[in-house]
């Protein structure tokens, strides 16, 4: 009955690397700070009350322009993330770092940007982001 050695929870070769990554990199205060109606609290984005249909379109957009092409493959990825029903409030720290690999050094402000948007789409009543809305305004009194 006795096993002599050690089990991989104790051997540090086989640590947690995300856990390593989630302590090592540095994150934007956007990450810590969640939004509840209009006052600042720590509470987590509630993707039930982001509409997702607008937000698709500005992550295959964005990363396009950073990746140069488009990446069917990350735009899904990242949308796969956000949709994650068994997940309904997303770590955004988790998320950057598994999207890292594919999106690299414009990961951080990417994420940062997306993060920004879902604040302000759980804020509104339809779950749009309120700068996409005055976007569409803006266009809609151009075309006029």
């Amino acid at each position: 009955g006795f096993f002599k050695g050690t089990s991989a929870d104790q051997d540090r070769r086989f640590s947690d690397k995300e856990l390593k990554l989630l302590k090592s990199t540095k994150f934007p205060p956007q990450f810590d700070t969640k939004v509840t109606s209009n006052c600042l609290v720590l509470f987590p984005v509630d993707m039930r009350k982001v509409n997702l249909q607008v937000i698709r379109p500005w992550v295959a957009k964005t990363v396009v322009e950073l990746v140069g092409f488009e990446d069917e493959v990350v735009i899904e990825y990242a949308m796969g993330l956000l949709e994650d029903q068994s997940q309904p409030t997303p770590d955004p720290k988790k998320m950057q770092i598994n999207l890292t690999g594919f999106l690299t050094d414009s990961t951080p402000a990417f994420m940062v940007a997306l993060w920004d948007l879902l604040i302000e789409a759980q804020a509104s009543p339809a779950g749009i982001p309120r700068s996409f809305v005055e976007e569409k305004k803006e266009e809609m009194r151009r075309a006029k």
